[in-house]
C-alpha cells in the first residue's frame, strides 16, 4: 500500500468521489435493469431518469466522507465532498437541464 502514501490526500479524495459512482451506477443499472448498462444509459437519459439513477449512485460518497473524517483526514474528506457536489450539479443539470 505503498502506493497509496505517494498520492496527495485531495487527488485520493477527488478519485473516490469520482470513481466510485461511475461504477455504482454501472452496477445498480447492471442488476436492476434487464439488458446491458451501456444500451440501458441512453434510454434511461431518454425518459429524462439518468438523474435519479446518478443519485443513488452517489450515496455511497457519503461513506468516505465520513470515513475520510473519522481518520482524521480533512482534505480527503472535502474533496469527496467537491466531488459529491460535481454529480449533484449533474444530476440537477440532466434533470432540469436540456
Amino acid at each position: 500500500m505503498d502506493f497509496l502514501n505517494k498520492i496527495s490526500p485531495g487527488l485520493l479524495g477527488w478519485l473516490t468521489g469520482l470513481v466510485l459512482p461511475f461504477g455504482t451506477l454501472f452496477l445498480l443499472i447492471e442488476y436492476a435493469v434487464d439488458g446491458n448498462a451501456l444500451d440501458t444509459i441512453p434510454m434511461l437519459y431518454a425518459y429524462n431518469e439518468l438523474g435519479i439513477w446518478i443519485t443513488i449512485a452517489v450515496l455511497p460518497n457519503l461513506f468516505f466522507f465520513w470515513w475520510w473524517i473519522h481518520k482524521k483526514n480533512m482534505r480527503a474528506a472535502q474533496s469527496v465532498l467537491g466531488a459529491t457536489i460535481f454529480w449533484a450539479f449533474l444530476s440537477l443539470l440532466l434533470k432540469f437541464g436540456a
